[in-house]
Parts: structure tokens; sequence; C-alpha cells
């Protein structure tokens, strides 16, 4: 009988690696208990990135696991298993904190801000429509409102 090598096994001094382009990518989200759904919000709002407290609860959620995907939340909760989540689901402290950083987020989403209070001090510009709301086009393709004539001639200071 003749000894016949596996074709299966490598040698490691010959293993040749190469690399392939990914054709898709794929993000895991997480099945999250009900009483946690706010952590997904929070994590598909950019707010997170500059606010502290909110940083702070997803870090609470897997101290390694953050620093594993380096402060992205989205992938701390694709890679925490579901028993911490339930654990999560089940910690009356962590919720009380969920529920304040999720209640500061509506508030801060919903809410006034400095911006808003300006449309009322702003003059209207004549014959210009309001902006659309779905409009997402730069301030360079928009195109100009013109004065008409009649305007022009009313309009204090025009030549």
């Amino acid at each position: 009988m003749s000894s016949v090598r596996p074709s299966y096994v490598l040698r490691t001094s010959s293993v040749k690696v190469e690399l392939v382009k990914a054709i898709r990518r794929f993000t895991v989200r997480p099945v999250l208990p009900d009483a946690l759904h706010p952590l997904s919000d929070l994590a598909r709002n950019l707010r997170w990135s500059w606010h502290a407290e909110t940083r702070e609860l997803f870090q609470s959620v897997d101290p390694e696991r953050w620093a594993a995907s380096d402060g992205d939340p989205v992938r701390l909760l694709g890679s925490v298993p579901h028993a911490r989540l339930a654990e999560l689901a089940e910690d009356r402290r962590f919720l009380r904190r969920l529920g304040a950083a999720a209640d500061d987020l509506t508030d801060y989403v919903t809410g006034d801000r400095w911006y808003q209070s300006q449309a009322e001090a702003r003059p209207a510009r004549p014959n210009c429509p309001p902006p659309s709301p779905t409009s997402h086009r730069s301030s360079a393709s928009r195109p100009r409102c013109r004065s008409t004539p009649a305007a022009s001639a009313s309009s204090p200071g025009t030549i």
C-alpha cells in the first residue's frame, strides 16, 4: 500500500494567503428586548458621538466590547451576547439611565433650537418661495430669487 498524503494538509511554510475584495458588507443588528429598544434609536442617531452621557451608557453595556468596537454603538450592539442583553433588560438602574438618555434625545430632536427662533426675526425675501423641506440641493445649485421690477422700484435703497 502506498502512502498517499491528503490534499488538504498544508505546510505552514508554504501557505499563501490572498486577500479577497469583499462583495458586500453586512451590519448585524441584534433583536433587542423590548425594554432595550431605545438603545437602537440612540445608536442610529449621531448625537452619541458628542454626548458624553450616551457614550457612557453604551460603554456600560460591555466595557471590553465597547473598546473592541472602537466606540461604535452599532457594532457594540451587534457583538453583545443575548444573555447580556437579557441581563440589562432586567437591570432597573440601567433602564433608568436608558430612559433618561432616550428622553433627552427626544427633547433634543423635537425641541426648538436657536435657529428656529430666528425665523421670525429674519425678513422675508420678496418673490422667493420658502425652501422645500425635501430639497437637498446645495445653495450653490439653487436658483437665485429675482425681484420683479415693480418690487425693486418700491424697495428702499434700490437704483
